[in-house]
């Protein structure tokens, strides 16, 4: 996942590491095949929902985006910007 409001990058994971990962949705280990990264932190590929509509972001694309601190699909992240306006 990208997170264009955010420069960081993952740091450096490697097969050993990831059960020490831990899912910033659910707080369980992480060791499954794939893992996300947003928001400076690591998630389950089920965990990682946008905030509004619950799709699952890993199943929908490869980007997501933050608007107050809520992680949202681009189609809801369009949508607020609009009733920014």
């Amino acid at each position: 996942m990208v997170n264009p409001g955010s420069s960081s990058q993952p740091p450096p994971v490697t097969a050993g590491s990831l059960s020490w990962k831990r899912c910033a949705g659910c707080g369980g280990k992480i060791a499954d095949r794939f893992l996300l990264y947003a928001m400076d932190s690591y998630w389950h590929s089920r965990c990682l929902k946008c905030s509004c509509c619950q799709a699952q972001l890993g199943d929908i694309g490869t980007s997501c985006y933050t608007k107050s601190g809520m992680i949202l699909c681009r189609n809801d992240y369009i949508r607020s910007a609009k009733r920014s306006e």
